[in-house]
């Protein structure tokens, strides 16, 4: 009997280890990943004086810098170190965040890795018609994040909207 009760409890105890390590989260928000990497604050720099620059050239605005818009750009950067990969994944939470907290009501996104600096991203961007065109639009802020990865690698994202 005795037996039978501590072979019980070990199943139990583990059933409720198995229950508790289980991912129970269903969100399309994209939950921080913890990384010892941290946003490079003087190519995100660059990249917005360097974009500004491109915006003033046709007589745009520039665009003003915004935390909140920083914040879930450097959460996406790290999320594309981790994946491996650039993406636009979870994109749309990322402006339901900006909307509800900023009153943000257009939103757009460039992603970019591999180049070296802030001038070869910004250029990348402007050679690619999507991209600029983001770049050229009809926006008043953005958030930055240039992150370099374990092997040295930048992963870029650039966070647009009004």
């Amino acid at each position: 009997m005795k037996t039978t009760l501590v072979k019980y409890l070990r199943i139990f105890t583990l059933l409720l280890f198995v229950i508790s390590c289980s991912d129970d989260s269903s969100s399309e928000i994209e939950q921080p990943v913890i990384t010892n990497l941290v946003n490079d604050i003087s190519v995100a720099n660059e990249i917005h004086r360097l974009v500004n620059q491109h915006r003033q050239s046709i007589g745009l605005s520039p665009l003003q810098k915004n935390s909140t818009a920083e914040g879930l750009a450097v959460d996406h950067t790290n999320y594309m170190i981790v994946q491996g990969d650039i993406s636009h994944d979870n994109f749309n939470a990322r402006g339901d965040i900006l909307n509800e907290k900023e009153n943000a009501r257009n939103t757009a996104e460039n992603v970019a890795y591999l180049y070296r600096d802030a001038q070869s991203v910004v250029n990348g961007w402007l050679n690619s018609s999507g991209h600029k065109k983001n770049i050229e639009g009809n926006y008043t802020y953005t958030g930055i994040a240039a992150i370099k990865d374990q092997q040295g690698r930048y992963y870029y994202t650039q966070l647009f909207y009004r």
